[in-house]
């Protein structure tokens, strides 16, 4: 084992956190992300603080929520949006390198069609927009393929080359990202079986398959004993189900909530699945601490490591908030979701209360129950939610004006 460990992190776009098999779904089998869960940690309860793309990302390699770095809405046309848009220069990559580590990136960027400076490899990467076939033929040349080529080859060199100077490596894709397309052998298991979005399934099953690539490669090069490995989601995907008419952007669960597992063979727990309230946040100051580098201030997440051994963490935190502004109607909403309970208030005054509970999938709004009408006495007889209105709006808009969100804040206050 080495002193500092190898860093895999490999995460999709738009993955929903119940689209696979680990998790329960009914519509696809993902057994090499199964086996990564086996091996380590599933965070059942794992969350992005801004479900849309270069947002979520920017606070995955900061720390800090979207209203903290300024980048608040997927970037286009520009260098490189930490110098020209963010108000956050510094990332875990320029912290790691100058802890030692070499730093590796293939795939989806997101946050400018530069090189950023503190990649020393940048390989098949790119801004956005670009297709998933990369002749543009469908079932020609998948980009995932090309891209786990690549990053093959970046291991194996890093296991032939013999100097011990730890890695970090970085495997962003595309897809499940709309449009919803995959080689045409991973579409089999749902065509003819009435399952929905059956493109959307035959994309997670053919990343399970690339990732499972990477895997074996690190088997085979002798590199998995020394590496942790993390898979995760920026967002997830509604499929323009909510009113908003939005497939993200939204604070329901099937845009928020993230499939996330970490593995390290012989070093983290293998197959426990955490309940803790985690989020893209924790991914900075967790990779920080297993890099044994210093930790990135300001910081608006906390280091997983202490939940890798399986114990409990004392203090953990025990709500999450969200922010996003949606695109279809420009709401700019805040949501802050408890183990009970979920409060999305918005600045045209349609809030949203769910009870997790009764309504995991979040079909009925309770937030004006009850509604007060003297011609009929049996409203009186419904439970009334002011209470927990109260006490979550009490801790949301304390969270908010915490970490400097003013926005938040004032959200939220027009209900106190």
């Amino acid at each position: 084992m080495t002193a500092q460990p190898n860093i895999v992190v490999i995460f999709a776009d738009q993955h929903r956190a119940d689209a696979m098999g680990c998790a329960g779904s009914a519509f696809v089998q993902t057994p090499n992300l199964d086996r990564l869960a086996s091996e380590g940690v599933r965070f059942q309860n794992a969350y992005t603080p801004w479900p849309v793309c270069t947002p979520a990302r920017a606070t995955m390699w900061t720390g800090v929520y979207p209203h903290a770095h300024r980048i608040i809405d997927n970037v286009y046309d520009i260098d490189n949006a930490f110098e020209s848009v963010g108000a956050v220069k510094r990332t875990v990559f320029d912290q790691l390198r100058q802890a030692g580590y070499l730093t590796a990136h293939f795939g989806k960027w997101h946050l400018g069609d530069g090189h950023p400076p503190f990649f020393d490899i940048w390989e098949e990467s790119f801004n956005s927009r670009v297709g998933h076939w990369v002749d543009g033929r469908l079932d020609g040349q998948y980009r995932p393929t090309v891209q786990t080529d690549a990053c093959i080859a970046f291991l194996r060199d890093q296991a032939a080359d013999g100097n011990n100077q730890p890695f970090v490596m970085v495997q962003s894709y595309y897809p499940p990202h709309d449009p919803f397309t995959a080689p045409a052998r991973f579409y089999e298991p749902f065509r003819h079986k009435g399952v929905p979005f059956a493109g959307y399934y035959a994309a997670v099953s053919a990343l399970d398959h690339e990732i499972g690539r990477i895997l074996d490669t690190l088997d085979a090069t002798g590199l998995r004993e020394d590496t942790i490995v993390l898979y995760y989601s920026d967002h997830g995907e509604t499929f323009r189900y909510r009113p908003e008419g939005e497939h993200k952007f939204v604070c329901t669960d099937d845009s928020i909530r993230i499939p996330m597992l970490i593995s390290w063979p012989g070093t983290i727990a293998a197959g426990a699945v955490r309940t803790d309230l985690v989020g893209l946040q924790d991914l900075t100051p967790t990779l920080l601490d297993f890099a044994g580098a210093p930790p990135l201030s300001p910081c608006h997440g906390h280091s997983l490591k202490p939940m890798l051994d399986g114990w409990p963490v004392p203090d953990w935190r025990r709500a999450f908030y969200v922010q996003t502004i949606t695109h279809v109607s420009a709401l700019h909403q805040r949501a802050w979701l408890s183990e009970g309970w979920k409060l999305i208030v918005s600045d045209d005054g349609n809030h949203e209360l769910f009870n997790r509970h009764a309504d995991p999938e979040e079909e009925i709004n309770v937030f004006e129950t009850p509604r007060p009408d003297p011609g009929f006495d049996r409203y009186t007889h419904y439970p009334s939610y002011r209470p927990v209105i109260d006490t979550m709006v009490q801790e949301a808009a304390a969270f908010a004006q915490s970490i400097g969100d003013d926005e938040g804040a004032a959200l939220f206050g027009q209900l106190a």
